[in-house]
């Protein structure tokens, strides 16, 4: 059994992450509340072409998507945002580190 976020924190979203965009609105987990398989989704983003925007997907349908046609620079300022909301940082990859 994992662990499960309070009541109390889902009750006033202290446990989400707000991104409006073209598409809609977007609400993400705090990465403070990331399952294992998430994570490793993000860990592993800069391996493949869709990287991001699939492991963005995966934590909340549709994101990923509606932030294709957005320059990086601010699909990664609003992850570090996220993180930063959540005092998480994910990491940067060897590859990245080394560009």
């Amino acid at each position: 059994m994992g662990y499960k976020v309070p009541d109390w924190k889902k009750s006033i979203d202290q446990d989400k992450y707000e991104v409006e965009t073209d598409a809609g609105t977007f609400h993400l987990p705090k990465a403070e509340y990331l399952t294992g398989a998430q994570v490793m989704l993000f860990q592993r983003a800069d391996q493949t072409e869709r990287g991001v925007f699939d492991a963005l997907d995966a934590v909340a349908e549709g994101l990923g998507e509606a932030m294709i046609n957005v320059p990086i620079k601010y699909v990664k300022e609003m992850i570090a945002d996220w993180q930063g909301s959540s005092a998480v940082s994910l990491g940067e990859s060897t590859a990245s580190a080394n560009s």
